[in-house]
């Protein structure tokens, strides 16, 4: 087992134990909110003072059990723990807090070591190691109307993401469309983050503005070359990356009686130095659009219910053809949340995702594509995801996972693959 793994697995267990030696006040262990527990009132003391403490982890352990480049299996785990401090509560200084991460990843990615596919099927893997991840200041005023941030940041934590995107276990949609990460590395999501300025406005309480400014340094935008987080230089590779999305929240003030719904349009410009896919050449800058929307359409319970049917559409477009691999996503899909009598916080979820490829894509015949004119036509990636998560406690969520890939990095001789796995949520 490697050095990385053994010490997540360590990590997890040490909380895990720490947790049950002293919350047992709690009540039985199942019904805690999280995992380990509130440190017999220590956590909840912490909190009231300033300090809150949270952490996730998610493993993906999946296999495709038919086509692809061959038959496989892969398992990939990534945690965050974060600590959030208050300085109003810290130092009388309101609004003010202060957020810091640390991150861990391991494991192996099925659609590169078996699928060969470009939407990737796992949402847990990312470069495994250890990571500082997100450290930024945040700064509310006029009554919460505004917000500013500036750090160290990910693009996902403010722009492109919907919550209905966390019901998925593919990569494709969770966080945020894999397109935008995929065409500028910039773009970025955990364990990567960069330098950032971000500024939020909520004129009204259904429409929020957010405009962001990102530092577009290789070495901290790339995982591996960012020395786990902790290269903070500020060199740029020709220029920073603007963003800026608004947000229109349809019913959800605690006043509204209709069913909720939340819409973005979005747009980023990049001004860094990118290689052409055909491995020919390259320009400066890059930029791109995205919509996103999710309505609820059905609701059980009344105003307030969080059970019912919510389908979701999502589009990103990126003009720039000669350098960005997946110049059009696009990806429909519903979750319906209580599905099952008695299972109000289960959901099941359906999608269906389609990825334009570049033709210029350069072909690397494998054992499963021919090297024929025929069978190496590139086109596009298809795949259908269904999933079920059950929480089992309030701090586990169990979620078998389906999924098939048509034309496995969009070429026409590539075999379809099933996917079958399994993500494990647990909550600290």
């Amino acid at each position: 087992m490697k050095p990385a793994r053994i010490g997540t697995l360590c990590l997890i267990a040490l909380v895990t134990l720490c947790g049950g030696a002293f919350a047992q006040e709690q009540g039985p262990w199942w019904t805690w909110s999280t995992v380990d527990g509130d440190w017999a009132g220590y956590r909840h003391i912490l909190a009231e003072r300033g300090l809150v403490f949270s952490g996730t982890t998610v493993a993906d352990l999946q296999g495709n059990v038919s086509g692809g480049e061959r038959r496989g299996f892969a398992a990939a785990d990534s945690s965050v723990f974060a600590l959030d401090a208050d300085l109003k509560a810290l130092a009388g200084l309101g609004g003010l807090l202060f957020h810091t991460e640390f991150t861990v990843v391991e494991g192996q990615n099925l659609s590169t070591r078996t699928l060969g596919n470009v939407l990737q099927v796992a949402t847990a893997y990312a470069q495994p190691g250890y990571y500082l991840g997100q450290m930024y200041a945040q700064q509310k005023l006029f009554d919460d109307k505004l917000t500013l941030q500036a750090g160290r940041m990910t693009t996902a934590n403010n722009f492109a993401s919907l919550p209905i995107f966390n019901d998925y276990i593919s990569f494709t949609d969770n966080p945020i469309p894999v397109s935008l990460t995929d065409n500028t590395i910039y773009f970025t999501s955990l364990p990567a983050v960069t330098w950032a300025a971000v500024g939020t406005i909520a004129p009204i309480e259904s429409v929020a503005v957010g405009v962001g400014v990102y530092d577009t340094n290789l070495a901290s935008a790339e995982p591996f070359a960012s020395r786990h987080g902790v290269d903070l230089s500020f060199d740029e590779n020709g220029g920073p990356m603007e963003t800026a999305q608004v947000t229109y929240y349809l019913n959800h003030g605690s006043d509204e009686n209709g069913l909720p719904g939340t819409y973005n349009i979005g747009e980023f410009y990049s001004g860094a130095d990118y290689q052409a896919v055909s491995g020919s050449g390259g320009k400066s800058g890059n930029y791109g659009f995205y919509l996103e929307a999710e309505q609820m359409i059905y609701r059980e319970g009344g105003a307030g219910s969080d059970v019912g049917l919510t389908p979701w559409l999502a589009v990103s477009y990126h003009p720039e053809q000669s350098i960005n691999q997946l110049p059009l996503l696009v990806m429909v899909g519903f979750a319906y949340q209580g599905l099952l009598p008695g299972r109000s916080d289960d959901s099941t979820a359906a999608a269906f995702y389609y990825g334009k490829l570049n033709t210029a894509t350069p072909i690397v015949p494998t054992s499963a594509v021919t090297t024929s004119s025929a069978a190496t036509t590139v086109s596009g990636e298809k795949v259908l995801e269904l999933d079920y998560t059950y929480w089992a406690t309030p701090w586990l969520g169990i979620t078998p996972d389906w999924q098939y890939v048509f034309n496995p990095d969009g070429r026409s001789g590539s075999r379809n693959a099933a996917v079958l796995g399994v993500q494990l949520q647990v909550l600290f």
